[in-house]
Parts: C-alpha cells; sequence; structure tokens
C-alpha cells in the first residue's frame, strides 16, 4: 500500500511538472524585459534571451539558432515590430498557437512620440504628443518612442500582464508568478523612490545624449535632455545637426554629453570639440550586466547614477 502511494504521488508530481517552463519555452528579444519576465517566472524555469552581451538592436538580424529557439517557444515577450523589426518575418513564420506578445501594445502605457535627431525645443522636452495605441494598427507606429522599459512605472504594468499570460500557458504555477509578481512590484516601488531621490538635485540640468533612448526616463524623473546628436546610432549625424547640437550646447550651457558603450564615441566627441563639458556613458539595455532578475534594477540604478555624476556640481 506504501509503494503503491510513493508511486500515486510520483506520478502526480511528474504530470503536475511536465507542462512547466523550460529554457526553450519562453523566449524574450531583450535584456532589460528578460530581467522583468525571469524575475515572474522564478524557479519554475528559465527564459531564453535572443539579443545577449553588448549587441545593439540597431541593424540586429536574427542566427539560424535564434530562430529555432523561437520556433521551439510557447511564448515571445518582446517590445513590438518596429523596435525590433528583425523579428517581423520570424513571427510570421512561428507555428499556430504560440503567443506573441507586444508590450509596447499594453492598454495602460502611454506611448511617446519619438523626437528627431538634432536639438529639441520646449515642444519637444514636453513630449506633448503622447498617446496609446487604442486607435492604432496592429504593429504600431513608426514615430513612437518604444524606450518603455526605462519607466519602473511602467515596468510594474509589464510584470502584471507577464505573470497573467505565464499563468494561463503554466496554470499550475499561477500562485508562484502572482507571488513573484507582488514582490517585484514592490522592489520596483521601492526603486523608483531611490532613483526620483537620486535625481532630484539634477533636475533641470540641460544634457545631450547619443540618441533619444531615454524619454521615460526622463519624463519620470522630470530630467531635461536637449537633444541627441543621431536618430540612428549606426548613421553619422548630419552637419547641419552637429551645429545644432553645438548651438544647443552653448545656448543651454549644457553640462554633460552622454555616449553609449555600444557605439563609437567618435561622434559625441566631434560634438563636443573645443568645448568645457563633461562626458557620460548611458546604456539603456545593460550591455556590461549579467542577465536574469537582478539586471532590471542594476540597469536603472546605474543610469540615475551616471546621470547624478555627470550632471551633479
Amino acid at each position: 500500500m506504501t509503494r503503491i502511494f510513493i508511486s500515486l504521488m510520483f506520478a502526480l508530481l511528474i504530470a503536475g511538472t511536465a507542462s512547466t517552463a523550460t529554457a526553450r519555452d519562453v523566449v524574450v528579444t531583450i535584456k532589460p524585459l528578460h530581467s522583468l519576465v525571469q524575475g515572474v517566472m522564478g524557479d519554475t524555469g528559465e527564459a531564453t534571451l535572443l539579443i545577449e552581451g553588448a549587441q545593439s538592436l540597431h541593424g540586429f538580424s536574427l542566427k539560424p539558432s535564434q530562430v529555432k529557439y523561437l520556433q521551439k517557444a510557447r511564448i515571445v515577450f518582446y517590445v513590438n515590430e518596429t523596435m525590433e523589426s528583425f523579428l517581423k518575418t520570424a513571427l510570421d513564420s512561428l507555428p499556430e498557437g504560440v503567443h506573441k506578445v507586444p508590450l509596447a501594445h499594453l492598454p495602460d502605457i502611454e506611448l511617446l512620440e519619438r523626437r528627431e535627431g538634432g536639438a529639441w525645443d520646449e515642444h519637444d522636452h514636453d513630449h506633448g504628443h503622447s498617446h496609446t495605441h487604442e486607435h492604432e494598427g496592429e504593429h504600431g507606429l513608426e514615430e513612437d518612442n518604444l524606450h518603455i522599459w526605462l519607466d519602473p512605472d511602467i515596468a510594474k504594468s509589464i510584470v502584471r500582464a507577464v505573470a497573467e499570460e505565464l499563468a494561463g500557458l503554466y496554470p499550475e504555477n499561477r500562485g508562484i508568478y502572482m507571488a513573484n509578481a507582488d514582490a517585484l512590484t514592490a522592489r520596483l516601488i521601492e526603486l523608483d523612490t531611490e532613483l526620483a531621490e537620486k535625481l532630484a538635485p539634477v533636475q533641470g540640468q540641460p544634457y545631450v545624449v547619443l540618441h533619444d533612448a531615454y524619454p521615460y526616463f526622463e519624463r519620470r524623473y522630470n530630467l531635461m535632455a536637449v537633444g541627441s546628436l543621431t536618430l540612428d546610432p549606426e548613421t553619422p549625424a548630419s552637419a547641419k545637426k552637429l551645429r545644432d547640437i553645438r548651438e544647443k550646447l552653448k545656448e543651454t550651457s549644457a553640462r554633460c554629453i552622454f555616449r553609449e558603450p555600444q557605439f563609437d564615441d567618435r561622434l559625441v566627441r566631434t560634438a563636443a570639440e573645443g568645448m568645457d563639458i563633461k562626458f557620460g556613458t548611458l546604456d539603456p539595455l545593460g550591455a556590461d550586466i549579467d542577465p536574469g532578475a537582478e539586471l532590471y534594477f542594476s540597469l536603472l540604478t546605474g543610469l540615475a547614477d551616471n546621470v547624478a555624476d555627470c550632471l551633479g556640481k
């Protein structure tokens, strides 16, 4: 009798864990989203990260091994097909039943318009044309700025959506996902408070970025970027935009110009040539941070530290 009971319990255990997430069931495109997804999953499985290391979204193309991960996935989390344009063909060819979750399309996320490279005016800085996808096409608009993950408040919405999506696929883990989402949300609230305190002294201090990757971070913490060097970091800025940026740096007495670790800094140095201005580094993706559940918190803390250090007196 005891042996039958043990055998029955073992069978139930196997049945109960057969559909839990494996390394290839859950696929996430970029490190910050992967970090949030992994935080929700906890010990129930490991999400596969598509873009590793210091690779940039700009000019990225999928390798055959990455296409195989997508083909074997049960669910794919990404920003949307405008941001990860390399996904379009691969997503269209996925087997039926694969869940595709474009997180930029969550109903409570207010998107900001993408600003052009060059100097920005007050209208641009105020992000006056924020909007949602309610009346837009399936894949969003080209003029959306899609760096949504750099706002911890938006990250809370992403965490809750991820928990619900995973619970739909792996209902035996619903309690774990929801508990992990609650714990993550509490940490995100704490992180938000810490970053607000850290950045309060540099609100209103003008600076220039390499490209317009940080508007959600700016809006959240009342920061004042006054321009970007380029729309696409892999495309050289025009002579006119460089002149405009140099004029903006002088006009605003900007304290800092920020480069990004994934790209050559020649453009940044050219823009600041002959000026008494500090150089800083901002990384929107966590190029040098090990992937995992802690990456998101390290990424946002690092951004705030670098902004505060470069703009501080």
